[in-house]
């Protein structure tokens, strides 16, 4: 006679949302198992927690110091800038005297076709060699200003790429410093929900204690194990978002390749 027609609704309403959310839970597992087998190629077993991710930076400086020298991004527009920069050199060429080398050996076989009806049979030569050698020098006149516009071409696309490479700069360093941010944030999150985890688990032994003596009900002990339930959830959440921020944070410094990461085979 404790409790009221409204508590027992309350705990069917709380039954009905913990029944959906068995459901979703349920499906999200689903989900999941499928996209391991997608990636794996086998069902999973019994998976072991993932490694620790090596090379994880002690400061954003150092995060943004690797990033510049190591993210494929800028690399690759630093190579863009630099093809760029040699086909310039390759358009202001075509204005330049060019010099050129030739040789080359010709060989004829008549197979003993050659004959003279005043020479006597095999005194004529069946066969020839002649070889060839030179220099050949070619000093353009006029051109009508095509190269000239060719280099203009060039050295525009070279300036259009060096923005490029500048912009691709700013972004590694923006996108390393946020996820070094999030990296660390993860990480204190974890520290808290620990905490909570903790508080939580002592409150529920103080209500099972208080129930014991008549002061606290069974809805109230459900509810406190109910706490702890979501605080622990919230806690392998924590660290699943911050193994990922990590291994978020090693891919924009250009650190997540299978040697960097330690992988076999």
């Amino acid at each position: 006679g404790d409790l009221t027609s409204t508590d027992g609704a309350q705990s069917q309403a709380r039954l009905s949302l913990a029944k959906g959310d068995l459901r979703t839970a349920e499906s999200n597992l689903i989900g999941a198992r499928e996209r391991y087998i997608q990636v794996v190629g086998k069902a999973p077993g019994e998976l072991e927690p993932p490694p620790p991710l090596p090379g994880l930076p002690g400061s954003p400086q150092d995060a943004v110091s690797v990033a510049l020298d190591s993210n494929p991004d800028l690399i690759a527009a630093k190579f863009r800038k630099e093809a760029a920069r040699r086909d310039v050199a390759v358009a202001g060429a075509a204005r330049l005297p060019k010099i050129s080398l030739f040789s080359g050996v010709d060989y004829t076989d008549y197979l003993g076709s050659l004959k003279s009806a005043t020479l006597p049979p095999g005194s004529l030569v069946q066969n020839s060699t002649s070889a060839q050698a030179g220099i050949r020098a070619t000093i353009p006149l006029f051109q009508g200003g095509l190269p000239a516009a060719r280099e203009r071409l060039a050295q525009a696309n070279e300036n259009a790429l060096m923005e490029q490479e500048i912009a691709a700069e700013r972004e590694v360093i923006a996108q390393t410093r946020a996820a070094y941010a999030s990296w660390q944030a993860a990480n204190e999150i974890i520290a808290s929900t620990q905490t909570a985890v903790d508080a939580a688990t002592l409150s529920l032994e103080g209500v099972r204690a208080e129930n014991s003596v008549g002061n606290r009900t069974i809805l109230d002990i459900l509810d406190a194990e109910r706490e702890l339930l979501q605080t622990r959830v919230r806690l392998v959440t924590a660290r699943r978002n911050a193994y990922v921020a990590g291994f978020s944070l090693l891919a924009a410094m250009g650190k997540a390749e299978a040697q960097d990461l330690g992988l076999e085979g």
